[in-house]
């Protein structure tokens, strides 16, 4: 098979929606980069695929309704993936999922520890905003398996975006998440507290 049908032949077989990247294709083929591109490229005017960013793909869904492209969520963990990111939701995101809040961002939003381009997903931007105290956090947070090291580094965005106040009247819900993760984990995530967030310590202990 030429280049070509076997770029094809590699999409068809994968999920309607899901997503790859140019890389796994080269890897897959052993080489051909530029001739994947071309092949790629003419499967969009086709409607089969669709570029999502720099490398990233996806093979179109078409429902009745249209066109669904993958979840904020999809995308960001092929990113982390194939660009070693780490990165969880924005403050706001997060406070909701540990039920210190009710209020939900507008907007995808993620809190990341390299800069990222903003991706748009059909009408939908991703915005990344990058933190070098997060960055610094998730170092110190090295060594715990992925779950948990998510865990703790959301924990650490929603602390320190809720504000001390805010976290001390919502203090249950934060104790309860700090409850999830091992020994190990909660000593982590409480060494990453200093300075202005050296009140966050009080907040779970």
């Amino acid at each position: 098979m030429s280049i070509a049908e076997q770029v094809a032949e590699y999409v068809k077989h994968r999920p309607y929606g899901s997503i790859f990247t140019h890389k796994q294709l080269v890897n897959h083929l052993g080489g051909h980069g530029s001739r994947i591109s071309q092949s790629l490229h003419q499967l969009e005017k086709e409607k089969v695929v669709v570029p999502i960013e720099r490398g990233l793909w996806q093979r179109l869904k078409q429902t009745r309704f249209g066109i669904v492209l993958a979840s904020p969520e999809k995308v960001v963990s092929v990113l982390e993936r194939e660009r070693k990111v780490f990165a969880v939701p924005s403050g706001a995101k997060v406070l909701n999922e540990l039920g210190a809040s009710t209020q939900l961002p507008m907007k995808p939003i993620f809190i990341s520890n390299k800069r990222i381009q903003p991706i748009t997903l059909g009408k939908t931007v991703i915005q990344f905003n990058y933190s070098r105290s997060f960055a610094s956090a998730v170092e110190g947070l090295a060594g715990l398996p992925i779950g948990e090291k998510k865990l703790a580094a959301k924990l650490w965005v929603a602390l320190e975006y809720a504000g001390e106040s805010h976290a001390a009247r919502e203090k249950q819900a934060f104790v309860r998440a700090f409850s999830e993760l091992t020994p190990k984990g909660q000593a982590k995530l409480l060494a990453t507290f200093s300075g202005k967030l050296n009140w966050a310590k009080q907040v779970l202990e």
